[in-house]
């Protein structure tokens, strides 16, 4: 599963970009599972965080993830703690429902979805009560929140 979830020569990846998006958002929940206990590389989490257009800062605080922790391990070529790589792993599946979305409703070509999410993340969102999505990023259940309100979206439910 980790060759799948993690891009070495998928020709849908971008340069630089460490997770294949839509095969882990396709993966079947055991897979992610075994994939975050292997191990995620901080040096990886650090390419998709660059994929934001955002200070690294921000993205790492968004997910509960201390800078000096991930700059030490992404130099050192460490993993994650399980617990950090799941809500990194958990923002990659993000992404790929995003894409899919996409993908399923229309014309991709030229769509980014990491940088449309990051942008939707920032915004105040009103099923949220005005709060910014990313400051749900910290935890699964959060992340689950905004998996279910972008479903919403692409259902035509008010989000």
């Amino acid at each position: 599963m980790a060759e799948a979830v993690v891009t070495r020569k998928s020709p849908s990846a971008k340069p630089g970009q460490a997770f294949d998006f839509r095969a882990v958002y396709s993966a079947m929940p055991a897979d992610r599972i075994a994939f975050i206990k292997s191990g995620v590389s901080a040096r990886k989490a650090k390419l998709l965080f660059n994929r934001f257009q955002l200070d690294q800062k921000v993205m790492l605080d968004a997910l509960g993830l201390k800078t000096a922790t991930v700059n030490r391990k992404a130099v050192n070529d460490e993993t994650l703690a399980i617990d950090e790589g799941e809500r990194v792993i958990g923002l990659v599946k993000l992404v790929g429902q995003v894409q899919a979305m996409v993908e399923e409703a229309g014309d991709p070509e030229g769509f980014d979805a990491a940088e449309w999410l990051s942008d939707w993340l920032r915004r105040p969102l009103p099923a949220f009560g005005g709060v910014k999505p990313i400051a749900y990023l910290d935890t699964m259940e959060g992340q689950a929140l905004i998996s279910r309100t972008l479903g919403q979206m692409l259902a035509g439910v008010y989000a």
